[in-house]
């Protein structure tokens, strides 16, 4: 093991390595800042250029552009109110309504503070945890992937903020939502009005950015607004003040990097359900639950931290299993068997030095983005200051560009609108838009566990000690507002 180390750190820190990494992050902090293009795309469209090179060139590639692109997609959710990566949603919630308050310089570099320390830690959990992976893989089955579901979709009363009626009617309206398509457990099309587009179902490019993008903007536009924010604090101090926040709330940080990077393990669940879960649970353990949504920097840093904690996960259960934990991770299949190198239990035998400097390379991709983000990040904030007829355009060609390029689709500029004017009626009656999200990106990842739970082991499924655990955690994420409410009257009786 430690020759192996050895070689690893002598890979990675290698001049040529070191400029090929710096060259990856400046196009995975790029890729990020692009609504729709995601790392998926980018890694798809290397694929063909990368079967010529040598594996560790080609895979750290690779790995440096799929780092760092979750952390400057959290810079436009902050800004724009536009998620560069469908996981990167979640920090809009408080992220945005900070840069309204002149606050975007604090609130990019909490979040680039807490993706960095986020991405760093989970590395090293891998390294130890690589021959305990195959217990945990094998304990997770059909009915634990249920309730890891469905303990994410009960959060959607804690993003419900002000009415968990309207949060619930939201959460159940995206449910709704993700039903419509060709179901591949039954052969039923749902929803489809026998149009062939809906046969795939709604894709999460224009729902997204319809959703929070768009209606934010036309939002913007309706009230005259003349800018997204009327000054911005561009002085390092506010750098320095996202820094000391990530500090202060370490705990809360610490907690979602471990949730992140537990679910990032767990093959199939993907980065969004890290994300919703960690600021649902910031949320229920925050002293003023009631503050998130105005802009509060827990609701950055919980999202953030999750989000790039489990790309080393998602990345270790590739590498030792070859079952892929994201869709990125799928096309990195491809990738290792273009450049010769098999993934699976030899993988961590036969090409253990390689599998250390990729997981090493997320790290080293990350601190390297980081330290770029946090130096531009009072520049950045300038440009919530801009006219807003200068930045509706520019926020809506890149949008329409980046979705076009993530699904080639037109019909998809019709949903754009279509969400964006649902998300426009959602803010001003007060239905809550990320509970909407959340029911959407859950909804059909519960329907296909639920159903081959219950094929598989009847009504009765969940009576197992992992999810019966988790319906445990379900119960007190519900009924833990009640409780606190509660105990805070006992204490001003007594």
């Amino acid at each position: 093991m430690f020759e192996a180390y050895g070689t690893a750190l002598g890979t990675l820190f290698q001049p040529a390595s070191l400029l090929l990494l710096l060259v990856a992050v400046f196009i995975g902090l790029f890729v990020g800042i692009l609504p729709g293009i995601g790392a998926s795309t980018m890694v798809a469209l290397l694929l063909p250029f990368i079967s010529k090179m040598p594996a560790d060139i080609a895979l750290l590639l690779l790995i440096g552009i799929y780092a760092v692109v979750s952390t400057s997609g959290g810079i436009t959710s902050i800004l724009f109110n536009i998620p560069g990566e469908p996981s990167s949603a979640a920090t809009c919630i408080d992220g945005y309504p900070m840069t309204q308050k002149g606050e975007g310089g604090r609130a990019i570099s909490a979040a680039v503070t807490s993706s960095m320390a986020g991405s760093i830690l989970p590395v090293f959990l891998a390294l130890a945890m690589i021959p305990l992976m195959k217990p945990i893989i094998m304990a997770f089955g059909q009915p634990e992937m249920a309730m890891l579901v469905l303990l994410g979709i009960s959060f959607i009363a804690a993003l419900s903020g002000g009415s968990i009626i309207k949060g619930a009617l939201a959460g159940v309206l995206g449910l709704l939502i993700s039903f419509i398509g060709y179901h591949a457990v039954t052969g039923v099309a749902r929803f489809t009005f026998n149009t062939t587009f809906f046969y795939d179902g709604i894709n999460i490019v224009p729902f997204a950015l319809g959703l929070f993008g768009i209606s934010e903007m036309l939002d913007l536009g309706i009230k005259g607004e003349t800018s997204i924010a009327r000054f911005s604090n561009t002085k390092f101090s506010g750098v320095l003040q996202g820094i000391k926040d990530t500090w202060r709330h370490r705990w809360l940080w610490l907690r979602s990097t471990l949730i992140g990077y537990v679910i990032g393990i767990i093959p199939g669940i993907g980065g969004q359900v890290a994300t919703w879960l960690c600021y649902g649970h910031a949320k229920q353990t925050s002293k003023y639950p009631e503050k998130f949504g105005t802009g509060t920097v827990e609701g950055v840093i919980a999202p953030e931290a999750a989000d790039n904690a489990k790309e080393s996960g998602s990345l270790l259960t590739t590498m030792v299993f070859g079952i892929p934990g994201s869709i990125t991770m799928t096309l990195f299949l491809a990738a290792f068997i273009l450049v010769g190198v098999a993934p699976g239990p030899s993988m961590i035998t036969d090409n253990l030095p390689l599998s250390l400097t990729l997981l090493m390379g997320i790290a080293l991709a990350n601190i390297i983005g980081g330290i770029i983000c946090l130096i531009v990040a009072p520049q950045l904030s300038k440009l919530a200051t801009i006219h807003f007829n200068f930045i509706f355009p520019s926020i809506l060609i890149v949008s329409l560009t980046g979705m076009y390029l993530a699904t080639r689709s037109t019909w998809d500029f019709i949903l754009l609108v279509v969400f964006g004017l649902i998300g426009l009626m959602m803010k001003r009656t007060g239905y809550s838009r990320p509970a909407f999200m959340l029911g959407f990106v859950l909804g059909a990842m519960f329907e296909n566990y639920f159903l081959l739970s219950f094929k598989l082991y009847g009504p009765l499924f969940f009576f197992r000690p992992i999810p019966m655990v988790m319906l445990a955690l379900i119960i007190l994420v519900l009924a833990y507002p009640q409780i606190r409410k509660t105990v805070s009257r006992v204490r001003r009786v007594v």
